[in-house]
């Protein structure tokens, strides 16, 4: 209540009242007592502003904030830590973080892992400490911050540098002839015999170690060295074919649009006088895709040679039929993820009669990728497929080792 002492002011009080009776029990009046509780109200005042203040301060923080009890469970969580981790205060007060998070104590700062609400991770930098207020009351408050965007800067930073690493490896590998080439048959599903070998680059290492190309492939497409790797490996093929092997070679995106590629490829057969049908030349619709015009050129340049082309990757994407009409292509090569399951998989089945069924209506050949196992060159035989690659056919090998025992179209 608030009550006016003698000299009028005003205050608030703590008043208790109590009844007086006269000597027959009847009430004869009432005691009034009255305590000045201005101090206590000033006080209650400043802890509510304090408190509001906290509330404030913590709130504009772009870092999330929590305070624990001693036995872990959430006292506070501010407004940033309440949009990081998708609960906010009242779901998480009274629980124990480390259920509802994954929070592990940790003295000082460290890095760690929080489970948002929804159940995905949110990797995290995290400074623990110890507090105490004046009334006693004792816990940990923890300040922690998102390090999603850092980590993946850090882990860019370090791709770029071991991209660049792969770069120098790459020019030594090029200027000391540490490429090599091994061989994978492609046969005809239905005699069994080897119609041609697809070739697939490595790279020895300093210390003879093979490489296989997802390790430096991406540096060199990156940083413009895989048009000189597709030169050589152009050079290599064409001089195979020049032995009478009926070969496959896979080109970049970046070499279709090479300037004087062509050029280099005519003047190779024309040197080594092989025969331009026996080499196949393999681009993926990704390559095409990346710019159809340079593409369209290349392709046709290769066709006039006389070589053979192949599509790999077919059926992975929409765009390779609009391609079975309007660039003179030889050979669809079935996507491998439409391969590795066939026998289970109804919904390959289907994918695999469909490019089988198209290509025989434009005069072209079908080559099933990834073939695993016999069950799976069985149904290839039945759906009509006519060629099959596969560690159930051969694994690849160095091509001399396959090619020293494999007769010549010459031979």
């Amino acid at each position: 209540f608030e009550v006016a002492g003698k000299d009028g002011e005003r205050f608030p009080a703590y008043l208790r009242m109590a009844s007086f009776f006269d000597p027959d029990g009847q009430p004869a009046g009432i005691v009034t007592m009255s305590v000045n509780i201005s101090e206590r109200v000033e006080g209650e005042r400043q802890l509510r502003a304090a408190r509001d203040y906290m509330r404030t301060v913590t709130d504009s923080m772009g870092d999330g904030l929590f305070t624990l009890d001693l036995d872990g469970r959430l006292i506070y969580l501010n407004r940033a830590g309440e949009q990081m981790l998708g609960w906010c205060q009242d779901d998480l007060v009274g629980q124990l973080m480390r259920e509802r998070t994954g929070y592990r104590q940790a003295d000082g700062t460290a890095e760690g892992t929080f489970t948002r609400k929804d159940g995905s991770e949110l990797p995290v930098e995290l400074t623990s400490a110890p507090f105490e207020t004046e009334d006693g009351v004792r816990g940990t408050v923890v300040v922690f911050s998102d390090i999603t965007e850092r980590l993946a800067a850090e882990q860019r930073m370090r791709q770029e540098m071991e991209a660049l690493t792969w770069v120098r490896r790459i020019r030594d590998a090029l200027a000391e002839d540490r490429f090599v080439l091994y061989a994978q048959p492609i046969v005809d599903v239905q005699s069994g015999h080897t119609v041609q070998h697809e070739l697939l680059l490595r790279m020895v290492d300093l210390d003879g170690s093979i490489i296989a190309p997802g390790a430096f492939l991406p540096a060199a497409e990156a940083y413009g060295l895989i048009v000189d790797i597709d030169r050589w490996v152009m050079h290599e093929a064409i001089g195979l074919a020049a032995q009478g092997h009926a070969v496959e070679l896979n080109l970049s995106a970046r070499s279709t649009a090479a300037p004087g590629l062509i050029d280099d490829f005519r003047k190779e057969l024309e040197r080594t006088g092989a025969d331009p049908s026996l080499i196949v030349v393999e681009l993926t619709e990704t390559a095409v895709l990346e710019d159809e015009e340079a593409a369209a050129l290349f392709i046709e340049g290769i066709g006039a040679l006389g070589c053979q082309l192949a599509l790999d990757d077919f059926g992975t994407g929409y765009s390779g039929f609009r391609y079975l009409k309007s660039l003179p292509v030889d050979l669809l090569k079935i996507d491998i993820e439409f391969v590795r399951d066939l026998p289970t998989n109804e919904a390959s089945q289907h994918v695999v009669k469909a490019v089988v069924s198209l290509a025989r209506d434009f005069d072209q050949r079908t080559v099933a990728e990834g073939v695993e196992d016999l069950e799976t060159m069985c149904m290839l035989s039945d759906f009509g497929v006519d060629y099959a690659q596969g560690y159930a056919i051969a694994k690849p090998m160095p091509v001399q080792e396959v090619l020293s025992t494999a007769p010549s179209r010459s031979g």
